[in-house]
């Protein structure tokens, strides 16, 4: 008899409980119903609002990393598919040929920015300074700044050729 009056107590209880849940519900607006009320956006909506440098430079970040990650994927499928051989007299023609800086300097940025993206976030996890927002878009543009730079003179450099054995 104790479990069956203890089970109906418990019944009850939960009954009163979602009344009172129900209840609130109803008398308190929610969030979205509110801000109807304002006329006021649900959040900032990339169409109407514009993101500052820092938020470019860090999406940049995780960007190329995936971008590289894919690189990295694709060139590793090739030699699997194709030998090494393949990869190398691809990167080769393409690097001697008339589009060969543009190529160059489009396989240099992703990788510089994201190293100098990495040395940034090292120093900030490390020294736990540069948190001010002026300071994080001085370093923003510092790296937007330093990874074209770098870039540029990445695809004007040529390796010497491969001598023939």
């Amino acid at each position: 008899l104790a479990p069956a009056a203890a089970m109906a107590s418990l019944l009850t209880r939960l009954r009163t409980s979602a009344s009172a849940v129900r209840q609130m519900s109803t008398s308190t607006p929610s969030y979205t119903e509110r801000m109807d009320k304002t006329g006021r956006p649900l959040s900032p909506h990339l169409t109407i609002y514009r993101l500052p440098l820092i938020a470019w430079s860090s999406v940049t970040v995780r960007i190329t990393g995936m971008a590289l990650s894919a690189g990295v994927a694709g060139i590793a499928g090739v030699t699997l598919l194709k030998g090494g051989d393949t990869v190398t007299e691809t990167a080769s023609a393409i690097g001697s040929s008339a589009i060969g800086p543009f190529a160059k300097f489009t396989v240099a940025f992703p990788i510089v920015y994201h190293v100098f993206g990495a040395m940034r976030h090292a120093v900030w996890d490390t020294t736990a300074k540069g948190f001010t927002n002026q300071m994080m878009l001085q370093s923003s543009y510092a790296i937007f700044g330093a990874t074209t730079v770098a870039s540029l003179a990445l695809a004007a450099y040529s390796l010497p050729p491969k001598e023939k054995k």
